[in-house]
């Protein structure tokens, strides 16, 4: 991994994490929410993660960027669920009280924002490659 492509990471972490802070203080994280009866789509975590993989793919400018950026939504759900599950209390809603059944209430918001992230790495990539040229190797 070239440092352009670790930059866009972190890049990309970073972003992702001011929009949670931003979310989370402005107390937009609850009102965010379209209900459906699969589950709640979160706009603005959609919309975050389209931005921030975006400004990872134009900072890495990068093919290998894409599934970079897939894998650290991954890893993001990942870390959620169990936060999510190891906090339920006995009286919390039986969705989330186990892994699979976490997964299975958010399986729409995972599904989007790993397709936002894809799509934004490379959106970020063509408009990174285009406007600054192909990066030295």
């Amino acid at each position: 991994m070239n440092k352009r492509v670790l930059n866009g990471c972190l890049g990309a972490a970073g972003l992702l994490l001011l929009f949670a802070m931003v979310t989370k203080l402005s107390g937009l994280d609850a009102r965010q929410m379209i209900e459906t009866g699969a589950g709640a789509i979160p706009l603005l975590d959609i919309l975050a993660a389209l931005v921030a993989m975006g400004v990872g793919g134009a900072i890495a400018r990068h093919a290998n960027f894409r599934w970079i950026a897939l894998l650290l939504m991954v890893a993001m759900w990942s870390l959620t669920l169990f936060a999510v599950v190891s906090m339920a209390l006995p009286d919390s809603p039986p969705p989330m009280r186990t892994v699979f059944g976490a997964l299975r209430y958010n399986a729409i918001a995972i599904v989007a924002t790993v397709i936002a992230a894809f799509a934004g790495a490379v959106l970020g990539e063509r408009l990174g490659l285009r406007r600054f040229g192909a990066p030295a190797r």
